[in-house]
């Protein structure tokens, strides 16, 4: 935290007053766009109650990063409509129902040029959709005590954080007709409304528990274990370690409701639930046997093997083969001393040490010593045991490494973007060109001679640099997954 008062001094010798005025203003102006768009929260200082204290959304930071992931999803999830509805808010950063739906209106008049956008009632409905499933949430408002505090207090009453006000659709629609650009003053001007990040990450934990079912056994268990996190969510508080117990009858029925249901998953619903609770990713555990069989889905235990899972690949990736078994073997075992590990290893002495000591040198290792004494007299002597933190040390070490290759990708990406910028935009401009005059039937002869207006090597670099952009975009996608599967783990394994 730090106070805004802490950044002025008027007790600096020569200090300008203007210029010092200024830069308090601007750094208020920068705090209300921070504020503004859920990256800066603020509260009254312990110390005085009369200073507000400021402070970093570290989570809301990062998710800028998924933006695109959350339009995507929503997107396949309900439609295009949702989707706009949702990048107006995300460009807004908070704001009522009524602007984001005007606005959204007017984007969409513009893009279709069409007269049936201008009725906002049916982005009403979109709207309600996306409060109803949680993935936009209330603002907290003044409390009723805030006029009478120096630093106001916001407060929001839990029954009202998902519900949408009534909104007069009649107004919007009459200036959409007129071609307005600013909705002004309106009925829900003083309700705001904001992203809830928190139901995005559970969204995509989903992803990735059903993509891991997918690759375990087919995408038809994909689909099975997509609608069980569905009921699961339904009936469970979704930060909670496990989840409430699911019968089989319920599981059944709601397939046989799911008008999306393959007729492979149908026929063969039983043999695919029995494969998921019988796996040994603990995608599903069976706990009784009441009303067919009752299912939960313990968060701690499938994100341990999901971490585990990253963590070996990322031992494969970097030290080899024979430095996995070692990692793998100790994390089984517990503890173990050298001589042991390279036995049971059936690695050579030599290469066993070594790699030993480079995954205790980068942290994936720990060691224990323990101390046997004889007698008062007798040196004492020391056991050296090798083992695997899992929590504390290596999986907070993986989490701090991928955000480094993350920011390394992004920087990389920019640093390639910014340097062959008026190249890329001479590509990009010819391309146009000649798919504009390739629709208008020029012949090919000329279109060609327009295309040799960039000479081989230019092309040529053009399709390194595009090709190295997909890969940069790739693997700041994966890096993404990989921190989400292991803060994902940390956290439910702080509350076991």
């Amino acid at each position: 935290m730090f106070n805004i008062s802490l950044f002025f001094s008027s007790s600096i010798p020569g200090a300008d007053a203007s210029s010092d005025s200024d830069g308090v203003m601007e750094v208020k102006k920068a705090l209300a766009v921070m504020i503004q768009h859920n990256l800066v929260k603020f509260e009254a200082s312990e110390r005085n109650n009369n200073i507000a204290e400021y402070s970093i959304i570290h989570h809301n930071v990062y998710c800028l990063l998924r933006y695109p992931k959350y339009l995507y999803m929503i997107k396949r999830i309900y439609g295009t409509s949702e989707e706009i509805l949702l990048e107006i808010l995300l460009n807004l950063g908070q704001a009522s129902a009524s602007n984001v739906i005007f606005q959204s209106a007017n984007r969409l008049k513009e893009a279709n040029d069409d007269s049936e956008f201008s009725d906002p009632s049916a982005l009403h409905k979109s709207f309600l959709k996306l409060a109803q499933d949680n993935f936009i949430i209330r603002c907290p408002k003044l409390a009723d005590n805030a006029n009478i505090q120096k630093v106001p207090t916001l407060e929001v009453e839990e029954k009202e954080k998902f519900t949408v006000p009534h909104l007069e659709i009649g107004p919007i629609a009459k200036l959409l007709k007129e071609n307005a650009t600013q909705l002004g003053e309106h009925g829900d001007s003083e309700v705001i409304w904001r992203v809830n990040h928190e139901r995005f990450d559970v969204e995509l934990r989903n992803v990735i528990l059903v993509n891991a079912a997918a690759r375990r056994v087919d995408a038809t268990a994909g689909e099975l274990y997509h609608l069980i996190l569905k009921l699961w969510r339904e009936c469970s508080n979704p930060d909670s370690p496990t989840t409430n117990a699911l019968s089989f009858n319920v599981i059944k029925d709601a397939v046989r409701k799911n008008e999306g249901s393959s007729p492979v998953l149908l026929e063969h619903f039983e043999q695919y639930l029995r494969v998921l609770y019988e796996d040994t990713s603990s995608l599903i555990i069976k706990v009784g046997d009441a009303g067919g069989g009752q299912f939960v889905l313990n968060y701690s235990t499938v994100f341990e093997n999901l971490a585990c899972a990253t963590l070996d690949s990322i031992v494969l990736e970097r030290f080899g083969s024979k430095a996995l078994r070692l990692f793998r073997l100790t994390r089984i075992q517990k503890f173990m001393e050298q001589d042991q590990m390279q036995n049971i290893a059936m690695i050579p002495a030599k290469e066993a040490k070594m790699f030993t000591y480079k995954l205790l040198e980068h942290n994936f290792l720990q060691i224990k010593e323990l101390k046997k004494g004889t007698s008062n007299f007798a040196p004492v002597k020391s056991f050296i045991l090798f083992h695997v933190d899992l929590p504390q040390q290596v999986a907070r070490t993986a989490l701090e490494a991928s955000y480094k290759g993350l920011f390394n990708a992004m920087v990389r990406q920019m640093h390639d973007l910014t340097d062959n910028k008026r190249l890329l935009d001479k590509h990009a401009r010819l391309e146009t060109l000649l798919e504009t005059l390739r629709g208008e039937g020029l012949p090919e002869d000329e279109l060609a001679y327009l295309s040799d207006s960039m000479t081989a090597a230019e092309k040529s670099l053009v399709s390194r640099i595009h090709s190295m952009n997909d890969h940069l975009t790739l693997g700041q996608t994966q890096a993404d997954d990989t921190i989400l599967i292991l803060e994902s783990y940390l956290k439910f394994s702080s509350m076991t």
